[in-house]
């Protein structure tokens, strides 16, 4: 389980009640996000949208906790 405050979240509006969240590693020496195919990730985006600003932070918050 990931520290989130090892992230960055950054919540935006996609449209009117559609919210997302960007989620970035806060960049320490050796601190990446390896994909699937082993490739560096730089950033994650929420998959699905949210309803409220709140709930896409929580969403995000989620992730992280199971990287």
């Amino acid at each position: 389980m990931a520290d989130i405050s090892q992230y960055s979240i950054v919540t935006y509006e996609r449209r009117p009640g559609h919210w997302r969240a960007a989620i970035t590693p806060i960049r320490r020496s050796g601190t990446l996000i390896q994909g699937k195919t082993g490739k560096t990730i730089s950033s994650i985006v929420t998959p699905d949208d949210s309803a409220s600003e709140p709930d896409a932070k929580f969403a995000a918050e989620k992730i992280i906790r199971k990287l």
